[in-house]
């Protein structure tokens, strides 16, 4: 079965026209962006396509790759003041120059929608969960095993499950022998931004593959699944059109939270 994120997401975009009808105020979100990192734009050019759909107030400020850290801080600092503003995503990755952490870190916890603070859930994160979920895929007694542990989706998801005393291991860049790692999944959820990272003989046929990676390779948009996986495989995610889609209508679902 293709586990395709638009349904999914359509179910949460019913939930937030229920909840928007009793808000006081227009929700508003702010988004930083630096560079032209394809893969970044694709997403905040997303968001302001939902933004506008939902009706709700939508920014970007876009900055060259030059920006300093002071400037970043400054405008993090006007944002977090603005009454006008529910939330705040700072489009990552950063610059090499940029102090990531310390960008973060600046962000007001009520206004981080992107859950980096842990003031909520993070969207990706809560994605692949609700995809896993309406597709009824029961992960009591399953191996899952997550590729790659960043902070927007890695290290939360981790955590979600972990608490949910889920069987869950991690691999990262110092896994010794991914493949050996790969092949023990049931499901396996790849989120590292390395285009055609898994391959055919990393996965077994029965293997649940979740592609939660975005990436840039010869022009188009990408995920970590290599395109050949899907002749050996019969449960996934598309990539585009699986966790992206969802992730988008989560972070909307946080803003609505934010603006409450």
């Amino acid at each position: 079965m293709i586990y395709y994120g638009k349904p999914v997401a359509e179910k949460i975009y019913e939930r937030i026209e229920k909840e928007k009808q009793d808000l006081r105020e227009k929700p508003f979100l702010a988004i930083i962006l630096v560079g032209n990192d394809p893969s970044s734009s694709a997403y905040v050019h997303l968001k302001e396509k939902i933004a506008v759909r939902l009706g709700f107030g939508f920014k970007i400020y876009h900055f060259l790759e030059n920006v300093t850290q002071v400037e970043l801080e400054n405008l993090i600092s006007v944002l977090n003041s603005d009454k006008s503003v529910s939330g705040i995503v700072v489009q990552l990755p950063l610059p090499a120059s940029i102090d990531t952490n310390k960008i973060i870190e600046n962000v007001d916890e009520k206004k981080d929608i992107d859950g980096l603070l842990g003031n909520f859930v993070a969207p990706t994160a809560q994605a692949i969960l609700d995809i896993l979920n309406y597709y009824q895929i029961d992960l009591n007694q399953k191996k899952i095993v997550i590729v790659g542990h960043g902070r927007l989706v890695g290290q939360p998801l981790e955590k979600i499950l972990k608490n949910q005393k889920i069987n869950v291991a991690i691999c990262d860049s110092k896994t010794n022998n991914l493949k050996e790692e790969t092949l023990q999944a049931d499901i396996l959820i790849s989120a590292t931004g390395v285009p055609g990272l898994i391959l055919p003989e990393m996965v077994r046929v029965d293997t649940i593959v979740i592609d939660a990676g975005s990436s840039e390779a010869n022009g188009k948009m990408v995920g970590d699944v290599s395109p050949s996986v899907y002749d050996k495989i019969t449960n996934f995610t598309p990539n585009p059109g699986g966790v992206g889609p969802v992730t988008v209508a989560e972070l909307f679902l946080n803003l609505i939270k934010a603006t409450k």
